[in-house]
């Protein structure tokens, strides 16, 4: 005999991944089914699977990918940080909200380097390659350490370590000796507006390169997903 728990489920309305993309893109314009996946992947949702293995989402599995998204977007939260949220929500505990204000928000202040690893959840390993590398100084840090701080703790979600960055901040270093070539002599002159003209050549050049480099990589994205 059917049980009152599949009755139920057969009246509930489930959603393929198609339509909640349909419900959710509006909200987070880059979503996409492989990122849906991807989360799935994380256990931070469970869709049910139909009897061909199709994916199933309910309203209350849409409305935690709301949350999830909402978490990223708004607050620069790593997945571990959301995860252990959302795994007190789901022993019926109420935590608090985490928040990440982002650290461009708070430029000027400066972070000691146990601050900077309680507030983004840095590991001392974690910290001690970024220092090798040059991606940390002598504390205190500044904002754009703690920013660099959090984007480790994300990358640490798909197994990449900042000794793998080598690469990348041989590049970023490469980017600045280019800036630095082409603000040197506006520093020279030493006119009361040459450093602001200096400081604003320098973000346009950034500004490009950054440009340059997201098309780049957005070209790989597409063809991993076409």
């Amino acid at each position: 005999m059917e049980s009152a728990l599949s009755r139920l489920q057969d009246h509930r309305r489930l959603y393929t991944i198609g339509q909640v993309l349909a419900v959710l893109k509006p909200e987070f314009g880059d979503l996409s089914p492989s990122k849906l996946r991807f989360l799935e992947d994380q256990g931070l949702v469970a869709p049910e699977r139909t009897e061909s293995g199709y994916r199933k989402f309910s309203d209350s599995q849409i409305e935690r990918l709301r949350v999830i998204l909402t978490l990223q977007r708004d607050q620069y939260l790593p997945l571990k940080v959301i995860r252990d949220h959302l795994d007190e929500l789901d022993a019926g505990r109420q935590p608090l909200l985490p928040t990440a204000t982002p650290a461009s928000l708070r430029k000027g202040q400066r972070f000691s380097t146990a601050q900077l690893k309680l507030e983004t959840g840095l590991s001392d390993a974690g910290f001690r390659e970024g220092a090798e590398l040059g991606l940390f100084g002598a504390q205190p840090h500044s904002s754009h350490e703690v920013e660099i701080a959090f984007a480790l703790v994300g990358l640490e979600e798909f197994g990449i370590q900042p000794r793998h960055l080598r690469g990348l901040k041989s590049a970023a270093e490469r980017e600045i000796g280019i800036i630095t070539g082409v603000t040197e002599p506006v520093l020279r002159k030493k006119a009361p507006d040459s450093a602001a003209k200096a400081g604003h050549i320098s973000r346009e050049i950034a500004e490009r390169f950054g440009a340059i480099r997201s098309h780049l990589i957005a070209e790989v994205i597409e063809e991993i997903e076409s």
